[in-house]
């Protein structure tokens, strides 16, 4: 019984030691698949991440005393890359002064280079007033104006708008105005950018003020257009000044209106064309519309408008280059005095 009993003992531990032994290898052979999976998961995830792709912009326009971009303008594509990764350096840019800094961006150890140009294409603000003088008295431009602010911090140049015409074409001569009654003046302010404001309407009024007389001929009262002037006429029907619209209508919208619309349907039709001018896209376009009022002989009334349209290239080194300009008829028709481009 002993001897069995023995013999029963050693073959029971016997079968337990190969259980344990088949417990340890299974569990072995669990661990070294599964580190198998794991590195062959990393492996291909690697090998299946996609490359960034880093395109740069050559600069990016910044408002003189504007801020810093977000570093996504400096990027013109930019796919693969996170945030974190993107380390940019501004130290050489002045936002103050006008030009042109280079700027150093960091990615993953590799450096790109890019420019911030700082320019100023905003006109200056300004304010303006009426003046009353007596006869015999000097007036310039600057006596019209209660505040002029730029943007550069720079100071402001005040001048007569000398792109006013009568109703005979006609350059307004403001120094003209010195016997007594009540004119209509226009004052433009500009930097030294070159940005000029719209033409801001003041009263001069000359002793007792009064109208200035009544124009012997009436011309442009029926919204007619004059091929050698390019003055739209406006609808005279309300007139009370002689020979024109009472001047306080000169902003007004509806008094405005043909002329704007005019406008408004060219630049939709210019902006598909310059698309397709065989210029740089990264070359800034610029666009003027010069809405001017024509007013009377006498000055003591308005007329009418032109609408004249200037299309220009801004380059990096600050110099302009007109590439079109023309006077719009009445049915949108282009006068051009500039096309460089054969625009239609």
């Amino acid at each position: 019984m002993a001897g069995k009993f023995f013999n029963q003992k050693v073959k029971g531990s016997s079968n337990r030691s190969m259980k344990a032994y088949l417990i340890v290898g299974g569990c072995i052979l669990v661990i070294f698949i599964t580190v198998i999976l794991i590195v062959s998961i990393d492996g291909g995830g690697s090998a299946d991440t996609p490359d960034p792709i880093i395109e740069m912009q050559d600069r990016v326009l910044v408002e003189i005393n504007g801020e810093i971009p977000d570093v996504s303008a400096f990027f013109r594509e930019l796919q693969n890359v996170s945030s974190d990764d993107i380390n940019p350096d501004y130290s050489g840019v002045n936002l103050t002064q006008i030009g042109t800094y280079n700027v150093n961006i960091e990615i993953n150890g590799t450096n790109y280079r890019s420019s911030i140009e700082v320019v100023d294409t905003t006109a200056p603000m300004l304010a303006t007033r009426d003046v009353t003088i007596n006869v015999g008295e000097s007036y310039d431009a600057e006596d019209f104006v209660t505040s002029c602010i730029d943007n550069s911090n720079e100071s402001c140049e005040v001048a007569f708008y000398e792109s006013g015409l009568d109703q005979d074409g006609n350059t307004i001569d403001y120094s003209s105005y010195t016997a007594e009654g009540s004119y209509t003046i226009q004052i433009v302010a500009s930097d030294s950018s070159g940005n000029v404001t719209p033409a801001q309407s003041v009263t001069l009024t000359i002793g007792d003020g009064g109208n200035t007389g009544t124009p012997t001929t009436c011309r442009y009262g029926g919204s007619e257009y004059d091929s050698n002037t390019y003055i739209l006429g406006v609808n005279l029907a309300a007139a009370n000044n002689g020979c024109a619209l009472d001047l306080n209508l000169y902003q007004d919208p509806g008094i405005q209106k043909a002329a704007r619309d005019l406008a408004d349907a060219d630049t939709q039709k210019l902006q598909r064309e310059v698309y397709n001018i065989n210029v740089d896209r990264e070359i800034p376009r610029n666009l003027d519309i010069n809405i001017n009022p024509v007013l009377n002989t006498t000055g003591n009334g308005l007329v009418g408008y032109t609408v004249e349209m200037v299309l220009s290239l801004q380059y990096s080194d600050g110099t302009e280059e007109v590439i079109a300009q023309y006077y719009l008829d009445t049915d949108g028709n282009r006068v051009y005095s500039i096309n460089k481009y054969n625009l239609e």
